[in-house]
């Protein structure tokens, strides 16, 4: 009867640690699984609302044979794209021209053109990325046979930054490097920036400030060069021509040491000055690093030593089958206890 007992405790003990450790097993797959899954699902992203500012938003009149409307004291940010947007609301052609003087009295000519209602021109958007922050003064001179009037916007948005709709949003968080400088004709910059070895960086180039009339083949060019911390030089580009604004010259430069690397930018051009925005973003590791070289030997103690790692579901599945084997020993024990109990009194 005894041996009846302990047979039937073992097929029970064994049951319930197999029964255990499977679900123990089962339970940790699934919240692995759980872990991978859950990465892949992004919340829906509430829209966000336009955050446009408004500086000028009204129709003028300019009268025969010429006029100007100048706005002075418009409080402009740096860095940041400003767009004027023209309308004619009268059938009138005309010829308009618009100016824009910075803090520093410099004067960018932005647009020159001939309308032709007759032809389909009737409205232009104008953009202006700015270099400096301050009082700006905007001027608008019309040329015409007859009166008309004429829509004038000009608006802009904080979260605008020059470059940035070129930029995509992973780089944006990586930049080295971001400036918007004025140039004119031989202005030359240099920036010292802080590279890693054996990645991969992104470099951007643009002009961000509008040229009025037709432009000139070769209107603005650019000279870029690389220098790196073992002075070697590294020519990008040479007379390349910046084109209008939102045509950027970008392009990937691989790094072979760590260290200063010095960026040379010269800008020649046939206007007063322009606006030109650059960046910097680090992209991806291209290697390891390793070189072929042999390491330096790691200094030891005669002795070899390594690191065991166990999953963590087989740890917990080796305790619980351990505790099985533990209890079943136990009850093992307790019955032997009593039958040899059993036996002494019936002796």
């Amino acid at each position: 009867m005894a041996i009846k007992t302990c047979q039937k405790a073992l097929i029970v003990t064994c049951l319930m640690i197999s029964g255990i450790t499977v679900g123990i097993l089962l339970s940790n797959s699934y919240f692995q699984e759980d872990t991978i899954l859950m990465p892949n699902i992004h919340p829906i992203k509430t829209p966000r609302t336009s955050s446009e500012e408004v500086l000028v938003d009204k129709v003028f009149t300019f009268l025969a044979p010429n006029d100007v409307k100048q706005f002075d004291n418009l409080d402009l940010l740096e860095d940041l794209n400003y767009f004027v947007l023209l309308e004619i609301v009268t059938p009138h052609n005309c010829q308009i021209n618009i100016s824009v003087i910075d803090p520093d009295f410099d004067v960018y000519q932005i647009f020159r053109t001939e309308v032709n209602i007759s032809q389909g021109d009737q409205w232009f958007e104008v953009s202006f990325g700015t270099a400096i922050a301050g009082n700006y003064t905007f001027i608008f001179s019309v040329i015409a046979a007859l009166n008309l009037n004429l829509y004038i916007k000009i608006h802009f948005d904080r979260d605008d930054k020059c470059l940035y709709d070129i930029i995509a949003p992973e780089y944006l968080n990586n930049l080295e490097l971001y400036r918007v400088n004025k140039f004119s004709d031989g202005t030359f910059f240099e920036h010292n920036i802080m590279l890693k070895t054996d990645v991969s960086y992104k470099f951007y180039l643009g002009r961000v400030s509008a040229i009025g009339g037709n432009p000139v083949e070769k209107e603005v060019e650019v000279d870029y060069n690389l220098i790196d911390p073992q002075d070697i030089e590294f020519i990008i580009y040479q007379n390349r021509t910046l084109e209008t604004v939102g045509s950027i010259l970008q392009f990937n430069f691989g790094t072979a040491i760590e260290g200063i690397y010095t960026v040379e930018i010269k800008i020649f051009c046939q206007v007063d000055v322009v606006n030109v925005a650059y960046a910097i973003a680090e992209d991806h590791a291209i290697s390891t690093g390793v070189n072929g070289t042999t390491p330096d030997p790691v200094p030891s103690n005669g002795t070899n030593s390594g690191v065991f790692y166990m999953p963590m579901e087989w740890t917990i599945g080796f305790g619980v089958f351990a505790g099985g084997i533990l209890g079943l020993l136990v009850v093992i024990g307790s019955v032997r206890r009593k039958r040899n109990s059993v036996s002494l009194r019936s002796n």
